[in-house]
């Protein structure tokens, strides 16, 4: 018999991913330090490093929404396309800092894949927080009511 928290390992895999990709955006800043001779604590430096360190410190920026996101979506909403738009965000990400590192002009395509999904990923949570919060303190099932009137 599965237990209730099974049904979170796929939330976890991607997660797990996410901090993956946070250790090789990691690799990446003090890689380019080394190439361009900048010690740390020095965050100036040649354009090729910056591009670098911005990408990095823009997606540790939005790491904290993101996860946030991903975890509240899958509690309160439902735990695959909670993951499945993390999944994308990471996507995203991923195209972003590529793009940054090789030229600031090409971060756009991949911060607006990123932004779509976390955007996706708000939109869940505010429905799987809403529709608990209400079905706790009013005891009555949105779904159940749109269900009922909608005919779906």
């Amino acid at each position: 018999m599965p237990h209730e928290i099974d049904r979170y390992a796929l939330p976890a895999v991607v997660t797990v991913a996410g901090i993956h990709q946070l250790v090789l955006f990691t690799k990446a800043v003090g890689e380019a330090r080394k190439k361009y001779n900048v010690k740390p604590p020095e965050t100036t430096g040649p354009p090729e490093f910056l591009r670098t360190y911005r990408a990095h410190q823009n997606t540790l920026e939005f790491y904290p929404v993101s996860l946030t996101s991903l975890w509240i979506g899958s509690v309160f909403f439902h735990p695959v396309p909670s993951s499945i738009l993390y999944a994308g965000y990471l996507i995203g990400r991923k195209k972003y800092f590529s793009g940054y590192v090789e030229d600031a002009e090409k971060r756009g395509s991949g911060f607006k894949i990123s932004i779509r999904c976390l955007l996706g990923l708000v939109i869940l949570c505010v429905l799987g927080v809403g529709h608990k919060t209400i079905r706790y303190f009013q005891g009555a099932d949105v779904l159940k009511i749109a269900h009922h009137h909608c005919k779906f």
